[in-house]
């Protein structure tokens, strides 16, 4: 009954699932940026509502042009299970968010007024990468759970 290398039971989309995943997975992302945004003091309603506003649309980018051609090839594969989508976002997520920490010129960089306290700078960076990639995990398996269902 299943087919591929993944799936022991066979999963099928259709175009318009595909569409309500990649909104729901845009809003998401939208809250997501929302908390990062409070997490780092902003309290103010006109900017936290034009990081949803912004984030979404740049998560939506972001599904559709690097998320999308890798899912397009585990589907393929047939890897189609929640595991698969959590494992996708939640390390692109990973990805994605260490390499804006270091400003794309590595990993974690850490500025220079910070060198006293670096292991603990580190480790904050860490912790939050870690949570985002967590975070976008569960985006990944919402989107899928939107996207997804048992064939017949």
């Amino acid at each position: 009954m299943g087919n591929g290398i993944g799936a022991k039971r066979h999963y099928e989309t259709s175009i318009d699932r595909l569409g309500t995943a990649l909104g729901a997975g845009s809003l998401l992302g939208g809250v997501l940026i929302v908390l990062l945004l409070l997490s780092t003091g902003q309290h103010a309603l006109a900017g936290l509502l034009a990081g949803f506003v912004v984030g979404a649309m740049f998560v939506a980018i972001a599904l559709t042009a690097v998320a999308g051609p890798i899912w397009l090839v585990l589907h393929a594969l047939g890897l189609r299970r929640g595991l698969h989508a959590a494992l996708v976002t939640g390390l692109l997520a990973l990805g994605l968010y260490a390499g804006a920490q270091g400003y794309g010129a590595g990993l974690f960089t850490i500025a220079p007024i910070d060198t006293r306290s670096w292991l603990l700078g580190l480790a904050l960076k860490t912790v939050q990468s870690l949570v985002v990639a967590l975070l976008a995990a569960g985006i990944g398996l919402a989107m899928w759970r939107i996207a997804y269902r048992p064939a017949p």
